[in-house]
């Protein structure tokens, strides 16, 4: 077997030898640099590869705007609905800036829904539970 040969010197690539054209050294400073670059280039890749892949992912304007809160609204704290009198709240629903208020009184039960932006009532609905 053959003795294996010394490393290479990268910077002896870079020194003149006899008998080599002038512009030799410019084409071997060129490649070396453009080696690095590539290593570089690929280097930050992988970089960017290995951060998207490890964090979570982003949500979308419409995911955002589902899961924000509605905007400010104009009604405060001090704010009265007008139930009958006697009425006893079942329960109630808020989507977006609407409030449903489903209640009971004296038998007959309603649902009254309120923009929270007005304050105002926007609709009554009367369930009727008479058997026929």
């Amino acid at each position: 077997m053959s003795q294996p040969s010394d490393p290479v010197d990268t910077f002896s690539l870079l020194r003149p030898r006899d008998g080599d054209p002038p512009n030799l050294r410019a084409l071997r400073i060129a490649v070396l640099g453009m080696g690095a670059l590539m290593i570089l280039g690929f280097g930050a890749v992988i970089a960017r590869i290995v951060y998207l892949t490890t964090r979570p992912p982003a949500l979308s304007e419409s995911a955002t705007a589902a899961i924000a809160p509605p905007a400010t609204t104009k009604l405060g704290l001090d704010t009265t609905l007008a139930l009958p009198q006697g009425a006893k709240i079942q329960s109630q629903s808020l989507s977006g800036t609407r409030l449903s208020v489903h209640y009971v009184s004296d038998g007959d039960e309603s649902i009254v829904i309120v923009d929270l932006e007005t304050g105002q009532p926007v609709g009554r609905i009367r369930i009727n539970t008479a058997k026929k």
